[in-house]
Formats: structure tokens, C-alpha cells, sequence
């Protein structure tokens, strides 16, 4: 191994996970894997691989659907965020369904087209307040548009919702709102889409042709309804162990003060790794089954653990995000230590410094 650190993914995790979501919904709806910003960070093509048989792939630009098909050709994508009018036609030839927010947005592409076929999503706004079609008549105007050029098609219409477990209530009103929108299409010949990972567990009233799932595909939902599966583990190693006398400091600014005589660990990893430099004296690791506190400021390659009353040595394994002994670190445990969303977390871990190991 070049590192003593490790990005393990587990691609066999990925599919039972993303079959297990295929089973819930059921053979008549659609799952859109969310692969936007490099797999959520495990690395988009891993990811892709794995679940090429997935009905669409989600990403949020161009460049995204452009990385994917050099080494997938076949699986539809929908690119939900704005696309430059400049690649319009690239989308066209390539199998790439194109979100669309407006009617002059529209009305845009119509115009580079050139008479090309292109399938087109429309984007709803119902609270989110983002990017969207705000109301109706906006919405009816469209429609025409696809029915004066042939070579459009609609092939979906979507929305997303702003709000999970913290207020469901706003989710059913946003649902309300959606339903106003899409009572003017037939979901016999449109994909009606709006739920992400936790409506798609939470409300399958809403399923409708297609749902869109990410955080649950890579194993991290909170586990509601089905038996989802991690499918990222990171790991270092301690390199180096000595001990300090009470009274001493470690690190940079000096901001962890021993109280005691203490034995320090260092591992070899850092913020540039997406180890977040406000975890310094803030969050524990774990050492063969042992919790462990990071102590002083976290540095740019390195960060140092308390081994202190540990049964530890140089070369020892030190679980970052995964299991040990029976306890478990999750983007959720970083998320409450850094007040952020788990989803931040996983994009924050750089796998360029690691051993990228995946697990088939």
C-alpha cells in the first residue's frame, strides 16, 4: 500500500443496497441514482459500475454526465441542475435528459436544437425556492411549447423537497403543490418524479414513476424501512506513539494541555484528507474497539489521538468511519461535532492521498 490511510469502498454494499431500494419501490417505478459530485464522494465511476443496471443516473451538470459516459454509454442520465445551452446538442446525442427550470429556458433550446431530439424534465418549484417553475400558467405555457416541436419530448416532471424528518408537514405541503402542477400531464407518458431518500422510504404514495436516491443508496439513510448497508469504511494507522509528561502541550497553538501524563498517538492524516481542522480537541476515533480523543489542532497531513489506558501500537488500525468493537462513527457523528449535514461529510473525505480500495 503507497498510504497508510484507507478509502474502502464496497461495491457489493452498493448493489444490495440500491436492490433493496429497486424491491421497495417495486418493477414499476423507476430509481434514479444520485451520482452528482463524484458518487457523493465515493468516486462516480466506482459507483456507476456497480450499479450499472440502476434505470437513470442523477447528476448535477454537464460535466458530470460527460465524465460518465467515457466509460458508460447505455444508462439514461438526467442532469437536474441548469444546462448551458452550449451543450444542448452533446445532451441529445448522448442520451442525457436535460432539467429545465423556465419557459424562456425552454423556448433557449429550442432554438440550438436545430431540430434534434432532446428529452427534457421540467422542474417544479413548490418551496424549496431554488430553481423551478413557480406556477401554473408558467407551467401550462410550456406544454405547448412541446406540443409545436415534435422533437422535444417530455419525458418528466419533478420537484424537490426542502425538509426531511425535521418537518414532515411541510413535505405534504409541498406535495399539494406539486400536484397542481403535474394534474396536467399524463403519468402514463411522463415520469413523474419527486422523492428523495427519505420520502422514498417515508411517503410511497409519492413514488409515482421514479424516485430519486442517494444518501440511502450509498447505505447512510437512517435505516427505516429497509436493511441498508455502509458502504464506505475509513481507516489510518498510528505511525507513531511516544508519551508526554503533564503539564506539556501538543500541536500547533499549543491548544490541548495534558492534565495527566499522557501517551500520544499520531496518524497520518489530515484536513487536507477532509479530517476537518474543528474536530481538533472535539471528536474521538477508535482504536481496536476503544474510543479515543483527538487532541490538539488538527494539521494539514497529520492529527494526534490520546492512546493514553489504550492497548495500542505503532502500526495499529484507527477506524475513522466505521466499525470497532461494536461501536460505530458515522457521517451523522461528524455532523452533530461540526453542527453541518452528513451529507457534507462524505464529500469532505478525499480519497487522492488514500489507498482507494473497493471490495466486490
Amino acid at each position: 500500500m503507497e498510504n497508510f490511510n484507507n478509502y474502502i469502498l464496497n461495491l457489493n454494499y452498493l448493489k444490495h443496497n440500491y436492490n433493496q431500494i429497486k424491491n421497495y419501490v417495486g418493477s414499476n417505478v423507476k430509481v434514479c441514482a444520485m451520482v452528482k459530485a463524484d458518487g457523493y464522494g465515493h468516486g462516480a465511476k466506482d459507483v456507476c459500475k456497480a450499479i450499472k443496471h440502476a434505470d437513470f443516473f442523477g447528476v448535477a451538470s454537464v460535466h458530470e454526465a460527460k465524465n460518465i459516459r467515457k466509460f458508460n454509454k447505455t444508462t439514461p442520465i438526467l442532469v437536474v441542475g441548469i444546462v448551458n445551452l452550449e451543450y444542448v446538442l452533446w445532451c441529445s446525442n448522448n442520451n442525457v435528459s436535460i432539467g429545465v427550470s423556465a419557459l424562456t429556458e425552454l423556448e433557449n433550446i429550442v432554438k440550438v436544437l436545430n431540430g434534434k431530439p432532446v428529452n427534457i424534465h421540467i422542474k417544479v418549484n413548490t418551496g424549496l425556492n431554488r430553481i423551478g417553475v413557480n406556477n401554473v400558467k408558467e407551467f401550462l405555457k410550456m406544454l405547448k411549447v412541446f406540443k409545436t416541436n415534435k422533437n422535444l419530448k417530455l419525458e418528466g416532471v419533478f420537484t424537490h423537497f426542502a425538509t426531511k424528518l425535521n418537518d414532515v408537514e411541510f413535505i405534504v405541503k409541498q406535495h399539494e403543490t406539486f400536484q397542481k402542477f403535474i394534474k396536467h400531464v399524463n403519468p402514463q407518458k411522463v415520469i413523474i418524479h419527486c422523492c428523495n431518500s427519505f420520502a422514498t422510504l417515508m411517503f410511497p404514495k409519492y413514488h409515482y414513476g421514479m424516485v430519486r436516491c442517494g444518501f440511502n443508496l450509498y447505505g447512510w439513510e437512517l435505516d427505516y424501512k429497509l436493511t441498508l448497508k455502509p458502504a464506505l469504511n475509513i481507516t489510518s494507522k498510528i505511525i507513531f506513539k511516544h508519551k508526554i509528561k503533564k503539564g506539556e502541550t501538543v500541536g500547533y497553538d499549543r491548544t490541548f494541555l495534558a492534565q495527566k501524563n499522557c501517551v500520544v498517538g499520531v496518524l497520518p492524516i489530515g484536513y487536507a484528507d477532509g479530517f476537518d481542522r474543528r474536530l481538533s480537541n472535539n471528536f474521538k476515533v477508535l482504536v481496536n474497539g476503544k474510543w479515543a480523543n483527538v487532541i490538539g489542532n488538527i494539521c494539514m497531513d497529520i492529527c494526534m489521538i490520546d492512546l493514553t489506558g489504550i492497548n495500542a501500537e505503532v502500526g495499529d488500525e484507527v477506524v475513522l468511519l466505521g466499525r470497532s468493537g461494536g461501536y460505530e462513527i458515522t457521517p451523522y457523528t461528524y455532523a452533530k461535532a461540526l453542527g453541518t449535514s452528513p451529507y457534507e461529510i462524505l464529500l469532505k473525505f478525499q480519497y487522492s492521498r488514500m489507498n482507494k480500495i473497493n471490495i466486490e
